[in-house]
């Protein structure tokens, strides 16, 4: 029974080139993407009125209504769940704009949370 065993990896200097330039291009790719991220802006409109349709299978239509109790709660969890304040004001919305759906509820929030 012969057993040959395989010479330690040995690298060359073309080997450690090459490794090197490797590593600088990640880093450089790292760099560019890290950039970028940077640039791109939290919010695109910086709108702190959220439209939310009443048939969004959550069923809070109720509490959102003007005069319930429970609307602060929800609203207030719907603005921080988007990076606002607390809410400023809630209810139904009355505007008729192509991005609300039929019977759906506005919640104007305050500035963002830092």
């Amino acid at each position: 029974m012969s057993t040959t065993t395989m010479p330690a990896a040995e690298f060359t200097a073309a080997d450690h080139g090459r490794r090197k330039l490797f590593r600088f291009v990640l880093f450089l790719l790292g760099g560019i993407l890290a950039a970028a991220a940077l640039a791109i802006p939290s919010k695109a409109d910086g709108s702190r009125t959220l439209i939310i349709p009443s048939n969004d299978g959550y069923g809070f239509d109720e509490c959102l209504r003007a005069g319930s109790e429970c609307g602060i709660i929800v609203a207030d969890a719907w603005c921080k769940a988007h990076g606002f304040g607390a809410s400023k004001s809630f209810g139904p919305e009355t505007a008729s704009t192509a991005d609300a759906a039929p019977s759906s509820f506005r919640v104007t929030c305050a500035d963002s949370v830092n």
